[in-house]
């Protein structure tokens, strides 16, 4: 008996390092892929399934909180990751510096089949030459770098309770309105705010432009009178705004702090949408909203941009990386991360516009409520004859119009990609996908080189340091004249006959230094 249980005893102790070396073995055979992603970007959940669905591969997962936080990252130890999700600016610079991979597209087939061809064909216009590295020399273009992941615009969210739809159709329309003074935000960010100067400095020059591409150079204008004109046009409007902001615009006018504000398209959805839920107000307790918010793109033009995976020149871990990749561009995964971050995926597939397009924004069947059918009555075929048939004319008399999405989905599957939406439901569907006339009016920015950013962050210095109104300044100015002419004329009072004090009253025996002996009283 002593003997089993000895037996027993030993093999109970032997067991954890039986495991442990079962564990080191599995460990070794584990890829570690590290992604570095901006936050609240993706749906984490989706990297705990890729795990589950890849044994072999472990992500580690972190955040940045700027590009260019990212590109020095990068700078300082390029082996820190194996795949980064940077903007479309800061891809070209690392590209350019010969910090990244080429990426082979033919190991990413969800993402080539599924890419919408209207946003492949806006990355394939980005062209560079490479200055450093491995394709030091070649003429590359964007798209050879990296697989889509988002992509927006910038414009105004704004509350329509106070702010009109006329208003908000230019970049310069909200400051003539003096009830939306200290009532507007622009972003606390060179590189936007910057875009926004040259729209307001340049406003003639963009509504004669005819095409993407006059647009194009005239928002990426660095020239020294330029920048000079971007200052003068953003410093003419500070006054007016309730202040410079990276992130709170968002929850400044679901509050009621602000009434418009320039947003990123995501940004604006989130907060269209958290307007019209429930909210905490100050003090913490949960009220319905009743705010109307919506988005508009002016119509001088603004920025288009894209957010998109790439691979630095140092990884190694191919296998691992092109799984993930493909695994994320699957269109069922890219709706999760839609429906998580509320940005816009570059890939297309009617999985996207029907899961979507027509579930979120689609609205024709409140026409026909509208417009007096009774809904529940009706049967599919006979609502799909009503679609058919209905006119912009009759969509209009109740509010509704028609916005044609074809050019962004067209090429991937084939369909009627148009939609309808109520007035009220314009914007949070621009905020999603633009039409194609205000996306035509949208430029990439190109990336600063370090002259244009020191020059440029010299401006943004200037904009950013406090001011004061005029009359202040001239009382200081008069000031400082009066106290110089007095300091002048006190340090010269021996000098100047009509600036000496007066002296004092003395006695004649004090004021000749006589000695008095004795003092007689005459009566």
């Amino acid at each position: 008996m002593k003997r089993v249980f000895s037996l027993i005893l030993a093999v109970i102790m032997v067991l954890p390092c039986l495991s442990f070396i079962g564990c080191k073995k599995e460990q070794s055979d584990v890829t570690i892929l590290r992604i570095c992603n901006c936050e609240d970007y993706i749906d984490e959940d989706l990297l705990l399934e890729f795990e589950e669905q890849n044994p072999d591969i472990d992500i580690v997962y972190s955040t940045y909180g700027t590009n260019e936080n990212l590109y020095n990252e990068l700078v300082i130890n390029p082996n820190s990751y194996d795949l980064v999700v940077p903007s479309e600016y800061m891809i070209q610079k690392l590209a350019a510096e010969g910090r990244l991979k080429k990426l082979d597209l033919s190991k990413v087939p969800n993402y080539i089949q599924n890419v919408s061809p209207y946003i492949k064909s806006r990355l394939d216009s980005i062209t560079f030459t490479v200055n450093d590295g491995e394709y030091k020399g070649q003429n590359t273009a964007l798209s050879e770098y990296m697989v889509g992941y988002m992509w927006g615009t910038m414009g105004w969210v704004y509350n329509t309770e106070y702010v009109s739809n006329e208003e908000v159709s230019s970049w310069t329309g909200v400051y003539n309105n003096p009830d939306l003074d200290k009532k507007i935000t622009l972003k606390d960010s060179v590189r936007d705010t910057y875009l926004v100067g040259l729209a307001m400095a340049y406003k003639a020059d963009l509504n004669k432009a005819t095409n993407n591409e006059e647009i194009t150079a005239i928002l990426n204008r660095t020239n020294d009178k330029d920048i000079e004109a971007v200052g003068n046009a953003i410093k003419s409007v500070k006054n007016k705004l309730y202040g410079f902001e990276v992130d709170s615009g968002k929850n400044d006018i679901v509050l009621g702090n602000i009434y418009a504000y320039v947003a990123w398209s995501g940004d604006a959805a989130y907060a269209i949408d958290v307007a019209a839920g429930e909210v905490e107000d100050d003090d913490g307790t949960t009220v319905q909203n009743t705010k109307t918010l919506s988005y508009s793109i002016p119509k001088e033009g603004s920025n288009i941009w894209f957010d998109g995976f790439v691979v630095p020149s140092a990884s190694t871990n191919d296998d691992a990386i092109y799984r993930f990749l493909n695994f994320i561009s699957n269109p069922e995964n890219v709706y999760r991360n839609m429906d998580y971050t509320g940005y816009t995926s570059m890939v297309a597939g009617d999985v996207i516009y029907n899961d979507i397009v027509l579930d979120w924004f689609d609205e024709f069947e409140y026409y026909l409520q509208d417009a007096g059918y009774d809904v529940e009555s009706l049967t599919e075929t006979e609502i799909e004859t009503y679609l058919q048939n209905v006119t912009e004319v009759e969509l209009n008399e109740y509010g509704y119009q028609t916005v044609d999405l074809s050019y962004f989905f067209a090429g991937v599957d084939v369909g009627d990609y148009t939609v309808i939406v109520h007035e009220e439901s314009y914007g949070r569907l621009m905020a999603q996908y633009p039409d194609k006339d205000a996306v035509t009016r949208c430029a990439i920015m190109n990336y600063f080189n370090d002259d244009q950013l020191v020059r440029i962050n010299k401006m943004w210095e200037s904009v950013k340091s406090p001011t004061f109104p005029m009359w202040v300044i001239n009382l200081i100015f008069i000031l400082v004249i009066l106290l110089a002419v007095f300091i002048v004329l006190y340090r010269h009072k021996d000098k100047i006959k009509w600036f000496k004090l007066p002296e004092k009253k003395t006695d004649y025996a004090t004021k000749h230094n006589l000695k008095v002996v004795k003092k007689v009283e005459i009566d």
